[in-house]
């Protein structure tokens, strides 16, 4: 499948760490792996998630640190942007998921402890009104982001002007309603068990917004349809060997679904041979090992398959793995092929972002750095109208 692939690979244009490097600059003396990263719509600020349990945020300008946030008392497992980059959601070993302002970097507010142990993973819905969290306890939990954000400010504007003038009772009563309005808020919208062991990550689609979809360690891939209050399953498939860790739907064709796992393969799914009302379908949502659907197994890594994440018009896909190396392949519904590869860090990668224009991929490892390689200019960001081909495909 990979033998016409470029081994050359991408030139890395430059990088950012927050190593510690010794007199001359020559080693680093402390090493901060970095476990996720995100980048802005706007592609002018890069977030990193390091060991040191802090938030970096960078200025992709003149690539500075802007400002460290603090407040997580562990390790912090994933970071997601907003769709508008106003705010920025941290979700941590410590329990806890936290909103912080991205124009000031200041703590907006942090979430009640609703999951039970670890929060592994979120993802914002396409309009940004609300985002998905999941974790150890093998739950997801739907929030309303903008409506919890946006409630807490009125309160405290609310209280303010109350303190200013303490005599004025209707001033007291209205800062009262709103702080109440405010709890409310905070408050999940959803809540259910969705897996039989830890969740590992989370993607909505980005042009079917109430589509959202959960990988799990138990190795099980779920579609579930979040447009009420009451979320519901479409469809389980199975097929990897072990634990999967990461998904990512196709940005124009919410049909066309990447995994990576613990086997060392990424899996194409096409969701489309697989209709919500089937027979199979229905089997799949009642067994607890899901459906064994018809897919494409890309094979090449050496390692566990951490980070899949299409490009923002769908041509490219990329993965990166234990084994250090990054793999960007055509996911074709007819012929997936792979087109480059190459070894990007010296330690293992723990996460991978395109930018929006496709000019850069960003990728972070344990070995504490964050390279932005090139893209070719033939691969920067056009629109692809038509949805990738399709073939009958044989079950792997």
């Amino acid at each position: 499948m990979g033998a016409a692939a470029s081994t050359k690979g991408w030139a890395r244009k430059f990088h950012i760490t927050s190593n510690v490097e010794d007199d001359d600059g020559e080693t680093y003396v402390q090493v901060y792996p970095v476990w996720s990263i995100a980048i802005t719509k706007n592609q002018r600020q890069l977030a990193t998630a390091t060991s040191d349990n802090r938030i970096n945020l960078w200025c992709l300008v003149s690539h500075n640190l802007l400002i460290p946030l603090v407040g997580h008392a562990d390790t912090i497992w994933k970071l997601s942007y907003s769709p508008d980059d106003s705010l920025l959601v941290s979700a941590s070993s410590d329990g806890t998921v936290r909103i912080w302002e991205v124009s000031t970097g200041m703590p907006v507010l942090v979430l009640p402890r609703h999951h039970a142990n670890w929060v592994l993973s979120l993802a914002w819905s396409p309009d940004g009104s609300k985002f998905a969290t999941g974790g150890t306890d093998a739950r997801i939990i739907l929030w309303d982001a903008k409506g919890a954000a946006d409630s807490l400010r009125i309160a405290n504007e609310a209280v303010e002007r109350s303190q200013n003038d303490e005599y004025d009772l209707n001033l007291a009563e209205q800062a009262q309603n709103a702080v109440r309005l405010a709890e409310m808020k905070k408050q999940p919208l959803a809540c259910w068990q969705a897996h039989e062991k830890s969740i590992n990550e989370l993607c909505f689609a980005t042009c079917e917004a109430r589509m959202l979809v959960s990988v799990g360690a138990e190795g099980t891939v779920a579609c579930w349809d979040t447009a009420d209050s009451n979320p519901s399953l479409d469809c389980r498939l199975m097929g990897h060997l072990g634990a999967i860790n990461c998904c990512d739907v196709c940005p124009h064709n919410e049909e066309l679904l990447v995994t990576g796992g613990e086997d060392h393969t990424v899996r194409l799914w096409d969701l489309s041979d697989v209709d919500p009302g089937s027979t199979a379908a229905k089997n799949s949502r009642t067994n607890p090992l899901g459906l064994n659907l018809a897919h494409f197994t890309l094979k090449g890594h050496e390692g566990g398959v951490v980070a899949v994440r299409f490009c923002n018009d769908g041509r490219l896909l990329a993965s990166c793995s234990k084994d250090c190396g990054v793999r960007i392949w055509l996911p074709s519904l007819t012929n997936p092929t792979l087109a480059f590869k190459w070894m990007a860090h010296e330690a293992w990668i723990r996460d991978l972002q395109w930018t929006n224009d496709q000019k850069f991929v960003y990728t972070a490892g344990s070995d504490g750095m964050i390279y932005a390689w090139g893209v070719p200019k033939t691969y920067h960001a056009v629109v692809n109208k038509e949805k990738p081909g399709k073939k009958k495909k044989s079950a792997i």
